[in-house]
């Protein structure tokens, strides 16, 4: 990555597929302690969402102070320790959630978003296809192929990240007014 990123509790949500509530709660228990999030905070809560278990205020902020850590290290530790029998592969998540990031940011840069295309609403290049709703209709279960038989424009990563879109930028407020012509 060029620039640390600096993310949203919803677009980490998205990424690492957990509940954005339960991001809000780290942020208001003190563990994670500002609104905008950084590459170590976006593999913590991965790391938290591939444990599936249920962990404590306590282990959760150790857990944290721990990844926080390891990314500061250079070069990055395989794993890091979290009990005497528990291990976890801190620099398999750090490159996982690090390609996620770049591709999920070099797609969205190629969106075209101008006012007279659906009133500035996300689109797809060369289309006037929203990706709000490609995304929408994935996360309400329309399958893919289904999909694709109607937008054939599109390819397998378009409907992947169209989907994370939708978690990520959900479409907030009241309808956009048109703009005078």
């Amino acid at each position: 990555m060029a620039a640390a990123p600096s993310l949203s509790a919803l677009e980490v949500a998205a990424l690492v597929d957990l509940d954005e509530g339960k991001i809000r709660k780290d942020v208001e228990h003190g563990i994670v302690d500002r609104p905008r999030f950084s590459i170590g905070d976006l593999v913590y809560f991965r790391l938290l969402a591939l444990l599936g278990l249920q962990v404590s205020v306590a282990d959760r902020r150790r857990i944290h102070s721990l990844v926080e850590g390891a990314m500061k290290r250079k070069p990055l530790p395989e794993t890091i320790a979290l009990s005497t029998v528990t291990e976890v592969r801190v620099a398999d998540v750090a490159e996982e959630m690090t390609k996620k990031l770049d591709r999920f940011s070099a797609w969205k840069y190629q969106l075209v978003e101008d006012p007279k295309i659906l009133g500035g609403e996300p689109v797809f290049p060369r289309s006037r296809t929203s990706v709000r709703h490609v995304g929408g209709l994935l996360l309400r279960g329309v399958p893919e192929d289904e999909l694709r038989e109607d937008y054939p424009h599109l390819k397998s990563e378009d409907f992947e990240l169209a989907k994370l879109y939708a978690k990520a930028y959900p479409r907030m407020g009241r309808p956009r007014e048109a703009a005078p012509r």
